[in-house]
């Protein structure tokens, strides 16, 4: 009996869990999403703001790659990211009180996990590197038009720090330097990320290659093919009475003229952009693109900015020559992902010779340590007093004259008041003030210049106020505004005729 009664039950709880199951209306829980880890920041700041989290795993669309990574570069690009500097790009790409995008990382190699239906140059299991954004991440999505194969001579470290560095620098060089065989080329910061590879694709495009760096360096940089070496700790390259072809400046720690005067009638001078940690945390490089084109049109010599153009093309060219053994990545020191934030910090120093290289563990548990804090020099200011003054500057530059303009013409009007109004010069004098104030603080010319600038426009704005035409003038001349050089133009015309206060 005990046994049939037990057969019973099992039945009945065995029909009614099936029953339960496949009841109308109910519908089996979809499996989870899968899962991968991943570096991401959602404060700007030091180091410290980096957090691993868990985050949907991506599934590549038709014509994308899913790579498993493998290794990661840490760049000055990605520096710029996590501290929001300069603070001007906040309000243009980074976001202004927090990030847009909480991910890091552009670099990579690593391994192909899954293809699309559309994708036909790679399959699962091939090694390939590249670059796009959010690789510090266990995997990641990209198309196969910015995806190239890794040579089998190099590691996944090596392979994963080229695409920035060394599309930089193959770019700098033949693009913008148009490096012949035979020209004579200096590369400035020859020992870092983009240095090493100038070094060697300069020689590679048969240019005779001096390279600067500190003494500890100058074998390194001998190493890679450099013809010459300066040590700049003991040596000034601007004051060595060579002259060079090309100029590729990966420091800018000397100004545009003294560059310029050791650069041949012709030769053309490329600044590396981005900045670096002790650069203008506000305006970053703004002030030296400022100045090269202010310099253009009055010199013989080219002086420009790049910032590198990622195609598949290059990649592959840079493939091809690391493959033959032209072009070897400088890998100076590889942490665990673990241990990205002294990664960083290490780059932070301006000390690392070549690249640095985080690799990701094949499997396990990846844990993110929790390092101690260390003050970035030059400490980060909170995201609302900057995107308020980012927001209060301009503001005062657009209401303010406008204000003071109205303020004197109204002064003029009730002491002249048979004379015509005189709003728009007002304006046009206060605004060129306050123009030439502000250059002269973006340039970085020095309190001095800043000084003279102030005295300088200062005068003759009192001078306009008292209608002397000359000053008049001398205020649209210094203006460097072709529009207001014609506005004003027809201006002082219908003006020319009143007699001076």
């Amino acid at each position: 009996m005990k046994t049939y009664l037990q057969r019973r039950i099992a039945t009945f709880t065995a029909t009614a869990l099936l029953l339960t199951s496949a009841a109308p209306g109910q519908t089996p829980s979809p499996p989870a999403a899968p899962k991968m880890k991943a570096i991401v920041y959602h404060n700007y700041g030091s180091p410290e703001v980096l957090q691993l989290e868990e985050i949907e795993k991506p599934v590549p669309s038709d014509n994308q790659v899913l790579v498993k990574v493998r290794a990661v570069s840490i760049n000055p690009y990605d520096w710029h990211f996590m501290e929001g500097i300069p603070y001007i790009a906040r309000l243009l790409a980074f976001g202004p009180l927090k990030p847009t995008s909480p991910r890091l990382g552009v670099d990579f190699a690593g391994t192909v996990e899954a293809v699309g239906k559309s994708v036909t140059q790679f399959k699962p299991g091939d090694e390939v590197f590249g670059g796009k954004g959010g690789a510090w991440a266990e995997y990641l999505v990209i198309s196969e038009k910015f995806l190239v194969m890794k040579p089998a001579n190099i590691s996944f470290e090596q392979a994963g720090v080229v695409q920035i560095a060394g599309l930089t620098a193959l770019q700098g060089l033949r693009d913008k330097g148009k490096v012949q065989p035979g020209q004579k080329v200096l590369i400035n910061g020859a020992s870092g990320g983009v240095g090493t590879f100038a070094v060697q694709i300069g020689k590679h495009l048969g240019a005779h290659v001096t390279g600067v760096c500190s003494g500890r360096n100058a074998e390194l940089v001998r190493s890679l093919g450099a013809d010459q070496v300066v040590d700049y700790t003991k040596e000034d390259f601007t004051k060595t009475g060579q002259r060079y072809d090309v100029i590729i400046d990966n420091v800018g720690n000397r100004s545009l003229s003294e560059c310029r005067s050791v650069l041949t009638p012709n030769g053309k001078y490329v600044l590396i952009g981005g900045g670096g940690v002790n650069d203008n945390r506000w305006t970053g490089p703004i002030g030296v693109v400022i100045k090269t084109l202010l310099w253009r049109p009055f010199i013989s010599q080219e002086m420009k900015m790049m910032v590198a153009d990622v195609n598949k093309d290059d990649l592959t060219f840079l493939a091809d020559l690391m493959q033959s053994g032209k072009v070897t990545p400088v890998v100076d020191k590889t942490y665990p992902l673990s241990e990205i934030r002294d990664a960083i910090r290490y780059v932070e120093t301006g000390r690392a010779r070549g690249k640095v290289a985080v690799t990701l563990s094949e499997g396990g548990a990846i844990a993110l340590e929790d390092g101690v804090a260390q003050k970035v020099e030059g400490s980060t200011i909170g995201p609302v007093p900057v995107a308020l003054t980012l927001i209060a500057v301009p503001l005062f530059v657009l209401v303010g004259p406008i204000l003071i303009a109205l303020v004197l013409n109204r002064r003029f009007r009730r002491e002249n008041p048979d004379k015509r109004p005189f709003r728009w010069g007002y304006y046009f004098s206060v605004m060129t003030f306050v123009s030439a104030v502000g250059i002269a603080l973006l340039l970085d010319f020095g309190l001095t210049s800043v000084v003279i600038s102030v005295v300088l426009y200062g005068l003759l704005a009192w001078a306009f106020t008292q209608r002397k035409h000359w000053a008049w003038i001398a205020l649209t001349i210094l203006s460097f505004n072709p529009i207001a050089w014609i506005i004003n133009a027809i201006y002082l015309r219908k003006r020319w005729a009143e007699e001076p206060a």
